[in-house]
Parts: structure tokens; C-alpha cells; sequence
């Protein structure tokens, strides 16, 4: 069993999360009208397609939530729960920046990359304090994963709790 104190969740952005969630329902929304109005001709079927895959992709592995411990972290998606064990991840980095990240040089979120696939952890940047208690956590694994070589944080990056229940504020 994990200690809970030993583990730091961070969490993706509402944002990221509803857009990703509107754009694959408006694809399918598309693709399941166009296939009725028309009756199964051969375009429509294929965006219905695109469309179920896209929303099989945000359901099952679009992370909100994820849980880092020293021996593992765990993905959470809507419908999945997703652990990956520190001994099969290659190296810890960051995640391109969105389009406002970019102007304003905010780094990106975290992902696990395992042998030549990429893991999205969390897609928005943790704030200092976070980026520490993950230090902390990932003490032994610091310099293996490659920590020690992202970029930090911004001093004025909002934690990833701000918009959540209160559940997941730090104690003060």
C-alpha cells in the first residue's frame, strides 16, 4: 500500500479537458448526422469513425488527474486508471506548451516517456510548490528520470488544484 503522504497529485486543466471532450462529441455528432441523412455513404462513415475513436481517446486515456509515488504514477481518465511503474519509464519531460504558453514561455504539462511512446500526465504546468513535492517524492528517481533537466515553473503558476474541491487544497 502507498502512503498517501508520500504522493503528490497534480491535476490537467478544466479546459483541456471540456475542449477535448466538446471537439471529439462534435465529431462524432457529425459523422453519426451526415451517416444518417445520407444513409450510410462512404465520407460520413469514416468522420463517424474518426469520431468514436477520438471519444474511445478522451474517455479511456485523456489523463484529469494524476497520482506520483515513489514506485509508480497513475493516470486517471474518465473511464481508466492507468499505473505506470518507474521502472519502465525512460525519462520525465515536458509536454508542448499551448498557444498562450508559448506567448508567455509557460512551460508545458508532464509526460512519461516509455520506450518510444509519450504519456500525457497532466497538461498544464504545476506551480513551484508542486514541482518540489514532486522532487521530494521522487527523490531516489531525480536525476534517473531526468527531473533535474526540465525547466521549473514559474514563480506565478497557479497550482493544479485551483478549480477543484476543496478535497484537494494543502492543508494550511
Amino acid at each position: 500500500m502507498v502512503d498517501v503522504d508520500q504522493s503528490v497529485t497534480l491535476h490537467s486543466s478544466w479546459k483541456g479537458v471540456l475542449l477535448s471532450a466538446v471537439g471529439a462529441t462534435v465529431v462524432f455528432g457529425v459523422g453519426l448526422g451526415g451517416t444518417i441523412s445520407s444513409g450510410g455513404a462512404g465520407l460520413p462513415v469514416v468522420i463517424l469513425g474518426l469520431g468514436v475513436i477520438l471519444l474511445l481517446t478522451v474517455l479511456f486515456d485523456y489523463p484529469i488527474a494524476s497520482r506520483f509515488t515513489p514506485e509508480f504514477v497513475e493516470r486517471r481518465a474518465v473511464l481508466r486508471r492507468h499505473k505506470i511503474p518507474w521502472e519502465g519509464v525512460d525519462q520525465l519531460t515536458r509536454s508542448r506548451p499551448g498557444l498562450v504558453g508559448l506567448r508567455n514561455l509557460k512551460p508545458g504539462g508532464l509526460a512519461a516517456k516509455v520506450g518510444r511512446r509519450r504519456y500525457l500526465l497532466v497538461d498544464q504546468c504545476e506551480a513551484i510548490a508542486e514541482f518540489d513535492q514532486l522532487g521530494d517524492v521522487l527523490a531516489a528517481r531525480y536525476v534517473e528520470l531526468g527531473v533535474d533537466e526540465m525547466i521549473p515553473p514559474h514563480a506565478e503558476t497557479e497550482p493544479t488544484w485551483t478549480y477543484r474541491r476543496r478535497c484537494w487544497q494543502p492543508d494550511p
